[in-house]
């Protein structure tokens, strides 16, 4: 009877917590985004690697339409110009849709000419989007070394590389204040926890998000301030050649969260972006693994920028403190789940 009664505090204490989480969850989101659908961008400069399909397409359509000057940076001409068109559709307005046509897994040389080049002509960026990414998924042992350095080069490095040609121009060239400016790294879920089947992929992910929580420090308030984005699964042309050869066992845990649209993502990434949160996430799915794994962060439910915002990290900081204990029962549970699927499609 007594382990009874501890039972049922547990459960109504975990209920009563998820119940408050969830609430303020929705409440700090809807003040979030009924604050900024109408900003204007006039006169700003965007550039979006990856830029040329996907969220990173569905991104700039969205910058372009507040008034931005946006840049898109792929390897395909052909399907840059048809992005440029598919973004000059969104609006009819005297700013500009540029495009860049590199490898960004070239060496540093090449990409410092090119993007030096863009600056020179048609001025500093102000909002710099690292969006430029894909997933090989397969066991390590049947991933190539040639994908395994693929990804490394695609998903962090050429982000690493253009941050550190652009930010120069960033800080010394800047039109607009360091608290307008922004650098954005697309990260993954994949940044967050390791998921069978995607080894390779998840260590340049994490090594990703390593580089932009330390620069994130570095830059402080005297500079641009980072966003991490961690989108689900989204339905792009670089998931549908993912799936091609995913595990089983990948393809069953991946499937309970979903598969969004790029357009929702790009939505969710872009007010996180102009609000200068440090984490952009997607759902209540994606805010509670954010916190799970947070590490040491400052509040990432909420903005922690100004000093405006001091109630609002307040009440981010013991929303999250609250949610901690069920939300690592909920990890524990999660990851024996994970290993129970990768058992079944093994053994």
């Amino acid at each position: 009877m007594i382990q009874m009664n501890i039972v049922m505090k547990f459960v109504i204490l975990t209920i009563f917590t998820a119940t408050v989480v969830l609430t303020l969850y929705l409440l700090l989101r809807r003040r979030v985004d009924f604050s900024l659908c109408n900003k204007s961008f006039h006169g700003f400069n965007v550039l979006i690697t990856g830029g040329s399909s996907g969220i990173g397409l569905s991104l700039a359509k969205l910058f372009y339409k507040a008034g931005a000057n946006v840049t898109i940076v792929a390897r395909d001409l052909a399907k840059l110009e048809c992005a440029r068109e598919a973004i000059r559709r969104e609006k009819n307005g005297n700013n500009s849709v540029f495009i860049l046509s590199v490898d960004l897994t070239s060496n540093y040389e090449v990409l410092s000419e090119v993007f030096s080049k863009h600056v020179t002509a048609h001025g500093p960026i102000d909002i710099l989007i690292n969006c430029a990414g894909y997933a090989v998924a397969r066991k390590f042992l049947d991933t190539s070394t040639s994908d395994i350095e693929g990804m490394l080069k695609t998903n962090y490095l050429s982000a690493v590389y253009v941050t550190r040609i652009l930010l120069p121009y960033m800080l010394t060239q800047k039109i607009h204040q360091p608290h307008e400016q922004r650098i954005a790294f697309i990260c993954s879920l994949a940044s967050q926890i390791g998921v069978y089947g995607y080894a390779a992929y998840t260590g340049s992910k994490y090594a990703l998000r390593g580089f932009a929580e330390a620069l994130e420090m570095e830059l402080g308030h005297n500079g641009p301030y980072i966003t991490l984005a961690f989108p689900p699964d989204t339905d792009t042309p670089g998931y549908a050649l993912e799936n091609t050869g995913k595990p089983a066992a990948t393809k069953e845990i991946s499937s309970t969260a979903g598969l969004a649209s790029p357009d929702s993502v790009a939505k969710s990434i872009y007010m996180d972006i102009i609000n200068g949160k440090l984490v952009s996430t997607y759902g209540l799915e994606g805010s509670l693994l954010s916190w799970l794994t947070a590490g040491i962060l400052p509040p990432v439910s909420v903005r922690c920028r100004y000093l405006s915002d001091f109630f609002r990290v307040i009440i981010g900081a013991s929303l999250e403190i609250a949610a901690a204990t069920p939300l690592r029962a909920v990890g524990i549970f999660y990851a024996f789940w994970m290993k129970y699927i990768t058992y079944k499609h093994n053994k």
